[in-house]
């Protein structure tokens, strides 16, 4: 029963990805960068490509959290999965200075 359950809930994410997807309309935004803030009511996220702000993004901090949680989520899923670890860019940022200071 759980099983059903599961895949219904898989076809219908689905079903949404791909209607946005196919929607033009619906902006599509590559980011590798971001700088976040804290407001009293929300967090911001200034999105960047390149160090260059590309899009703001405001949260709730109940969606902030949950988004964090599932981001979270699905970077161990991809790290079991392949055994990799992927490296944050404070990991990076700090590896490069170490090289720079030898």
């Amino acid at each position: 029963m759980a099983e059903v359950k599961k895949e219904e809930v898989k076809k219908k994410l689905e079903k949404k990805f791909n209607e946005a997807l196919e929607n033009p309309e619906i902006q599509r935004i590559y980011a590798n960068g971001f700088v976040n803030a804290m407001g009293v009511g929300d967090i911001m996220i200034l999105l960047q490509n390149s160090k260059k702000p590309i899009a703001v993004l405001n949260l709730s901090y109940t969606v902030a959290k949950t988004l964090a949680i599932k981001l979270g989520a699905l970077i161990s899923q991809l790290e079991d999965s392949t055994g990799n670890t992927i490296m944050t860019t404070d990991d990076i940022e700090k590896s490069l200075s170490k090289g720079v200071n030898k």
